[in-house]
């Protein structure tokens, strides 16, 4: 039990990012047969017509920090025991013009697994609808591409591969000289592939949830020791492994402690997040409630009065005293009982109400001088 699946990350070249990065063989296969039962407790019902391999394992790698740029190229990582075989159905595309590679590539010097060949062209116009996409996606366990012209698959493909599906194509290297490129593919299929992302998290296929229990414990020890040598080339510190099945939770198998200090002030961090989004747009940071001092509860289970002065989120100018904290002004709306007559609003009716007031009877006992005359003449 105390066997490690993940030896040190580098022990020659001095001390790097992840020395310290130790997983447990036992707390590695625990995890992968936890969610292997999950995913055939699922399928017990599924509907027989699909496939009951679907289903992929996937090694979530945590990162203490976001990369400062993404490397779109990924790096295969070669697996002990591959995911894909040849039942399996795959797709490569192709520079233009599609009948030399499709010759080359199914005639010539044929792959066990390829079945598909399908020019850049040739994809642009037989799958412009999303509709299409999808189908194409769903028809094939796996795609390859031209290492050429890899840079134009996330405009040609869209959100359907790269978001949705999440079956980016594989790039190969085809050389010029059209030489047999089956050694390059086969290394494409048999292995996984590790890209550096644009957020703080990694995800990297290691198995199909169809597998034995061992085949993919074994490979999620190898991907993690890759994973660890491509982060420490570029000095990225790994904070949490997981383990995670298609439509299930992650199962943490290692974790990094918690780095000593104080934790993260959210509501600081909101609050300065508020005044850097009202600087930029030239609004104010601070909602209509705030402003009237109503207790709202925050996040933190925290009210408004009792939180820090307004003048942390840069709005002091705009309520009450730059001193003056929101409780303040509770109490004291709370402890002054104003008087109707002190109110603006109030004693402006009031002098309306008078001057209507002193008018009205004067006019009623009044009459015009024209009409006393003809009620003088009428009574004569």
């Amino acid at each position: 039990m105390a066997a490690e699946a993940v030896p040190k990350a580098s022990e020659t070249e001095g001390e790097t990012p992840n020395d310290d990065v130790r997983v447990k063989k036992a707390m590695l296969q625990k995890a992968v047969k936890a969610l292997v039962q999950v995913i055939a407790k699922k399928s017990a019902n599924a509907n027989p017509l699909f496939d009951s391999s679907s289903e992929t394992m996937t090694l979530q790698l945590t990162l203490t920090k976001i990369p400062e740029r993404r490397v779109d190229r990924p790096v295969i990582i070669r697996l002990p025991h591959p995911m894909y075989d040849a039942k399996s159905e795959v797709c490569f595309i192709c520079k233009d013009p599609q009948k030399k590679y499709k010759e080359l590539l199914l005639t010539k010097h044929p792959v066990p697994g390829l079945t598909k060949v399908i020019g850049v062209t040739k994809l642009k116009k037989n799958y412009k609808e999303p509709k299409d996409k999808r189908a194409l996606c769903d028809s094939f366990d796996l795609f390859l591409c031209d290492k050429r012209v890899v840079e134009m698959m996330p405009k040609v493909l869209g959100v359907v591969f790269y978001k949705k599906k999440l079956k980016p194509p594989i790039p190969v290297h085809i050389k010029e000289g059209l030489e047999d490129p089956k050694l390059e593919i086969e290394k494409a299929i048999s292995g996984t592939c590790f890209r550096l992302p644009s957020g703080p998290c990694v995800g990297v296929k290691f198995g199909r949830c169809s597998m034995p229990e061992e085949h993919l414990a074994a490979n999620a020890a190898a991907v993690i020791a890759t994973s660890i040598k491509l982060l420490n080339r570029s000095g990225i510190l790994l904070q949490s492994i997981s383990v995670q099945a298609t439509g299930c939770p992650a199962l943490p198998v290692w974790r990094r402690p918690a780095p000593p200090g104080s934790k993260l002030d959210l509501k600081k961090y909101r609050a300065d997040a508020a005044s850097s989004a009202a600087s930029d747009t030239g609004a104010s940071g601070i909602s209509d409630s705030e402003i009237t001092g109503s207790d709202i509860t925050s996040d933190a289970g925290e009210t408004l009065s009792t939180r820090d002065t307004v003048s942390e989120v840069d709005t002091a100018s705009d309520i009450g005293t730059a001193g003056e904290t929101l409780s303040e002004m509770d109490s004291e709306d709370d402890d002054v009982s104003m008087a109707k007559e002190d109110l603006p609003l109030l004693q402006g009716l009031k002098s309306k109400k008078r001057k209507l007031g002193g008018s009205a009877p004067a006019a009623a006992v009044a009459a015009p001088p024209k009409k006393a005359k003809k009620m003088k003449g009428k009574a004569a």
